[in-house]
């Protein structure tokens, strides 16, 4: 059985992943499609806006298996997401990954691949960067055809050949052109596509226009409760009061100085919205500074940041997505895909169960990674 990996987010699911999912499936003429998603909060660094066993069954209704990111590589950016998403890739056998970009053009993201891993071993490389200057800002300036690096989705995307390259060359990766709305498109100006960014701010804001660019079939599940950053304040700002700035040091993604900025204006403030903003300056981006204020909500200590990967929580599958795994688990007896946990095997998951448990204290959830079975869609 062939397969195609997809690195998902579905923060919420929409016509566009729709389109993605089933353009992925045919161009790599696989027979499986695997969603690795995001769990219960999201790399741009917010709570995701329906928990993740929600987003799993609004995936499943074109994916054949869902399964979690680890919460660290959700909760942090660019190399080190791409490795843990080809790490899960490569454990669950993908013979493909797809990924969206604003190019469409494969043969530009390897050929950009091969600039950079030149760069990256030239001297000139290594001279900026005892300069001070950010990885980003050296391939800026050194690259000679740097277009790809000015959209997000490019750049994500680059981190997965790169990721490919080093860890995983068995699998191929595609590319396709994402479609009509842009990655941080604020507003649904389209009838049938729409960035997630404008769909989550119809949702939160009780306004229509979203049920038109989302796959009408699973359309109830978008009347969950919804979260958003706000209520995560009090809990952040506990935390940055009732620890000295090296204790917040040592966070995972925590930037240099910014646990001193942050123990400055704590006080000051008293909204996240209002935080964010004394936060933001030329050396800090406003999605980097969210990521940093998760990881203070959820205490991730970049000490405990994982390296290898042991096994794999699948949130969700179809009976083609069963024969999958089921097929998986003979070839590779020795591998761990957990489709129930429980006290024997929590130990693979504590930093999802650690997130679940903070998502659900603060948004009155109930659904957690012991009480929710695999979802089994007929």
């Amino acid at each position: 059985m062939k397969s195609v990996a997809l690195v998902t987010e579905y923060n919420p699911f929409h016509n566009g992943h729709l389109y993605h999912a089933q353009q992925s499936k045919s161009i790599t003429q696989s027979d499986v499609s695997i969603a690795i998603m995001s769990g219960q909060f999201v790399m741009r660094g917010e709570p995701a806006i329906y928990n993740k066993f929600v987003r799993a069954e609004m995936a499943l209704s074109a994916v054949d298996i869902v399964v979690e990111l680890p919460a660290y590589a959700s909760m942090s950016a660019g190399q080190y997401f791409a490795n843990s998403a080809i790490q899960v890739a490569d454990y669950l056998d993908a013979n493909h990954l797809s990924f969206g970009s604003e190019s469409g053009d494969i043969k530009k993201f390897h050929n950009t691949a091969k600039e950079m891993k030149a760069i990256e071993q030239s001297a000139i490389f290594a001279q900026k960067q005892k300069e001070g200057k950010s990885y980003p800002r050296i391939l800026g300036e050194l690259l000679e055809h740097n277009d790809l690096l000015k959209e997000p989705n490019n750049t994500l995307g680059l981190s997965y050949i790169q990721a490919i390259n080093n860890f995983a060359p068995q699998i191929k990766p595609w590319t396709i052109q994402r479609h009509q709305a842009q990655h941080h498109d604020a507003g649904i100006a389209d009838h049938s596509f729409a960035s997630g960014t404008s769909i989550r701010n119809a949702l939160l804001a009780n306004q229509d226009g979203w049920q038109n660019v989302v796959p009408s079939q699973i359309s109830h599940l978008y009347q969950q409760p919804k979260a958003n950053t706000e209520p995560c304040f009090p809990f952040i700002k506990h935390t940055v009061l009732t620890q000295d700035a090296e204790q917040l040091s040592q966070l995972h993604t925590m930037s240099e100085g910014l646990e001193q900025r942050l123990k400055k204006v704590i006080s000051e403030t008293s909204s996240y919205t209002q935080l964010i903003d004394a936060l933001k300056s030329k050396r800090y981006t406003r999605t980097h500074i969210q990521r940093v204020l998760m990881n203070v909500l959820l205490n991730f200590q970049q000490h405990d940041k994982p390296q290898t990967l042991d096994a794999i929580h699948i949130l969700g599958m179809t009976k083609r997505g069963q024969a999958y795994i089921k097929h998986l688990k003979t070839k590779y007896p020795e591998r761990n895909y957990v489709t129930n946990i429980n006290k024997q095997n929590a130990h693979h998951f504590k930093y999802e169960i650690q997130a679940t448990n903070v998502y659900n204290n603060i948004f009155n959830n109930t659904a957690t990674d012991f009480n929710t079975p695999v979802i089994i869609k007929k």
